[in-house]
């Protein structure tokens, strides 16, 4: 089976508005409603909306802790096994309060749209092929995903949720090693968001090197992944290797990004002074 993805100049446009817009957790639920109208354009309709529909609010948490859900998640990488790594959760305890009902609900929709196509298994197609603007979903669920880690796992933590932040914090993993494996930079910086998220620091500064060093200087992002570096150095109260590491930066960086780069220098030594 074939499952055509197909944006048009309307979701493009909405897509930009959002990128260049104030992050806030409405940008959260603006992402989800762009992911559900792009979903709901293929033929059939494969949207959360519609997985609604299909087996009602009351169900949803059966569903996303079906046994195919569970290999799924065991079969991406032996990591899964580690200790380190949350457990999947057995169940999802039925939530009473309406703020945890909330977050439970938006849990799930996120997990749908990250570990989206695996749930095309209730349509009983076990074979099917993506085509189409494939690109431009995987753009919508980085999108979905960094606005996860900033605005809903800290309400997770906030009101204990704690198997729905288990389950997002693996889907979010398995998203990064699988969806991304064809751009190891992005695939690093998205692990160095979930590695941050489980308190992994020294997982956090490797993966954001290597997503630096994977990035060519004439890529728009490059001064960007360093400067993320840069800060996780400082923040681990490393700064020697800060200062070696933007001054290497400078000399090895093209004329254009000078400027930054010096105004960076200058405050990894007056940050060195405070110490």
């Amino acid at each position: 089976m074939k499952i055509y993805l197909n944006k048009n100049k309307l979701l493009a446009d909405k897509y930009q508005q959002l990128l260049a817009s104030n992050w806030t957790s409405e940008t959260m639920r603006d992402s989800l409603k762009l992911a559900d109208s792009f979903l709901g354009n293929c033929d059939p309709p494969l949207g959360f909306s519609e997985l609604i529909q299909s087996h009602g609010k009351s169900l949803l948490p059966d569903f996303f802790i079906s046994t195919r859900f569970k290999n799924y998640l065991k079969d991406q990488s032996a990591l899964l096994n580690s200790k380190n790594l949350p457990g999947i959760p057995g169940k999802i305890p039925k939530r009473r309060s309406p703020s945890k009902i909330r977050y439970s609900r938006l849990t799930l929709e996120i997990v749908y749209n990250l570990a989206f196509p695996i749930f095309l298994a209730r349509k009983n197609e076990d074979n099917f092929i993506l085509e189409g603007d494939i690109r431009f979903f995987r753009d919508i669920q980085s999108l979905i995903f960094i606005l996860a880690s900033d605005f809903i796992l800290p309400r997770l933590r906030e009101h204990r949720l704690r198997e729905e932040s288990d389950y997002l914090n693996l889907v979010m993993f398995t998203h990064s090693l699988m969806v991304w494996h064809d751009h190891p930079a992005h695939q690093n910086q998205l692990f160095s968001i979930v590695f941050d998220n489980m308190g992994f620091h020294e997982a956090v500064i490797e993966c954001l090197h290597t997503a630096f060093r994977l990035t060519s200087p004439e890529e728009h992002d490059y001064l960007t992944k360093a400067q993320a570096y840069w800060a996780a150095l400082i923040d681990a109260k490393m700064p020697d290797r800060a200062k070696e590491f933007i001054l290497r930066l400078l000399r090895n960086s093209p004329e254009a990004y000078f400027d930054e780069i010096k105004e960076i220098i200058e405050l990894t030594f007056a940050l060195e002074q405070r110490c």
